[in-house]
């Protein structure tokens, strides 16, 4: 009987593939495709695998072997590995969409694509393969060549000539989806430098210069359904606003997520293998759904979990209680889409029409006599300062009336505002533009409402001396203040009676300012 570790370690290396190390040493020896055709002559004859070689870690292998060959070039296509879970994730709602054409776009070495198989079953699979109803696109066509590959280990070798394998900029005119087709893609997150010539140049395009938006677009103009995972960026960017505009015709849900303190990509930009633990993108799925009759998607809040939480969180049946029943759409009034926990929707719509079109710009002077320090960054909590905050970072308000600044020291400090940041953004920075259209129900408040607030702001001033902390950040430290939770639960109350709803509770603020929403499920279906 022959050596078992003889026969499969790859041909023309000194070793079996065991370490990463000597994976990119036989890349600088014999170069990068003949070791790829090695591997995959190695699966063939061991589908299992062997040493890192399986049919799982081929993607992630793939990717590392990209970037050891240029890390420049690398970084600038913008791939990122999708990890399993999340594979498995978008498939399940892949299966359940319209469409006879099953299309993966963008697909690389095919992880998305072998789920989607998976999960259908190899009698299905083979099925659907046979029938030549399986496409998939890629600009790499040694990428497209290993993920036809592994779908002909895994299902079978003599259905590889059925599959439909299309290399091309997918960008390109003379690229084309076919009818009645339904797409899985995780596309390329990086700015566009130059427009190619046969692109079709949309205002989308042309104002996002974003890959994965422009790939978004087709896939939507061109396909009947479709779960695509990107950056969030296109909820609320105003460079993505023509991308949403067209969405408005579309119907579906977005699913979106933070990357702190867990995140999506793992934080390791270069596959399973790669130790870099660095925060990665803030990714959202979006499932096109195309229900007749239905305009507009339904978005989950920007959800936060942690890293050992993902096997929980990344269920459908988990999910699906986070995700609005509310489709939204965009317009110049209202541009962005809001991420709103469904529990929060009638507190949001109620804080709306009580502030009646006035925001807190329209509660500003150019030079008032009262002044807020508010800190352009937030970790789980807002905050407004009567004092100047040694800080780098932040943004200075005027008032010229005493009421007006208590007020908005109330609702700065309130869970209000850092919500409103997370409904419309939730990345590093507060934005000042975003913190000046933050609904100011001020007008409508009585005379003794606004005695209310100045008193809670004037006692909130007077202490913070007591609650100040300090982090060192570039090398110089950064003044903030940490105010007890109990007041900023009293701020809450005081608003939730401001906007006509003194029933409710702070509490219900809760997963805001949580650092998972694991927790806050069981409570979220209650509510």
């Amino acid at each position: 009987m022959p050596d078992r570790a003889a026969e499969t370690s790859l041909p023309g290396t000194a070793n079996r593939l065991e370490r990463v190390e000597d994976y990119l040493l036989s890349i600088d020896r014999d170069g990068f495709r003949a070791v790829w055709e090695r591997i995959i002559r190695s699966l063939r004859r061991h589908p299992e695998g062997a040493g890192i070689v399986t049919p799982e870690s081929v993607g992630a292998l793939y990717e590392i072997g990209l970037a050891h060959l240029c890390k420049t070039e690398k970084k600038a296509q913008g791939q990122y590995f999708t990890p399993g879970d999340v594979a498995a994730l978008m498939a399940s709602w892949f299966i359940a969409l319209p469409g006879r054409n099953l299309c993966d776009v963008c697909c690389g070495t095919g992880k998305l694509i072998l789920a989607v198989l998976a999960r259908l079953g190899r009698r299905r699979a083979r099925s659907l393969i046979s029938a030549g109803r399986l496409y998939l696109y890629d600009i790499d066509p040694l990428a497209l060549k290993i993920s036809r590959s592994l779908i002909g280990i895994l299902y079978g070798s003599d259905l590889e000539p059925k599959i439909r394998t299309i290399a091309g900029d997918f960008l390109s005119d003379s690229v084309r989806l076919p009818e009645k087709c339904k797409v899985i893609s995780n596309p390329p997150y990086s700015k566009i430098g130059r427009f190619s010539a046969g692109w079709n140049r949309t205002e989308n395009l042309l104002r996002s210069k974003e890959l994965y938006s422009a790939i978004m677009e087709k896939i939507l103009d061109s396909s009947r359904a479709s779960v695509v995972i990107t950056p969030y960026s296109f909820l609320g960017g105003e460079k993505f606003f023509p991308l949403r505009t067209k969405m408005n015709q579309k119907n579906g849900f977005i699913v979106s997520f933070d990357n702190v303190p867990g995140n999506i990509f793992y934080g390791r930009k270069k596959g399973i293998f790669n130790t870099n633990s660095a925060n990665s993108v803030r990714a959202a799925i979006t499932v096109t759904e195309n229900r007749p009759g239905d305009r507009g998607y339904r978005c989950s809040p920007l959800i936060r979990f942690k890293n050992e939480e993902r096997a929980a969180l990344l269920q459908e049946e988990t999910l699906r209680p986070l995700v609005s029943g509310h489709p939204q759409t965009v317009s110049a009034e209202n541009p962005k889409y809001q991420k709103c926990f469904p529990a929060l929707e009638k507190v949001l719509d109620r804080w709306r029409a009580r502030a009646g079109g006035t925001v807190l710009a329209g509660l500003l002077a150019p030079k008032g006599a009262y002044t807020l320090c508010v800190p352009s960054t937030c970790r789980y909590y807002s905050v407004a300062a009567a004092r100047n905050l040694r800080r780098q970072g932040k943004y200075t308000l005027s008032f010229d009336d005493k009421m007006k600044w208590g007020f908005a020291y109330c609702l700065i400090n309130s869970s209000f505002c850092y919500w409103h940041w997370r409904l419309y953004d939730g990345g590093i920075t507060y934005p000042v533009s975003l913190l000046k259209e933050m609904p100011a129900p001020y007008f409508t408040l009585t005379g003794r409402e606004r005695n209310r607030f100045f008193k809670a702001a004037e006692t909130m001033a007077a202490a913070e001396t007591g609650y100040l902390v300090y982090k060192k950040n570039a090398g110089a430290f950064q003044e903030n203040i940490k105010f007890p939770e109990m007041f900023r639960a009293t701020l809450n109350n005081l608003l939730l009676k401001a906007i006509g709803l003194p029933q409710q509770d702070s509490s219900l603020f809760d997963p805001v300012h949580a650092n998972t929403i694991v927790p806050s499920l069981a409570e979220g279906r209650r509510l």
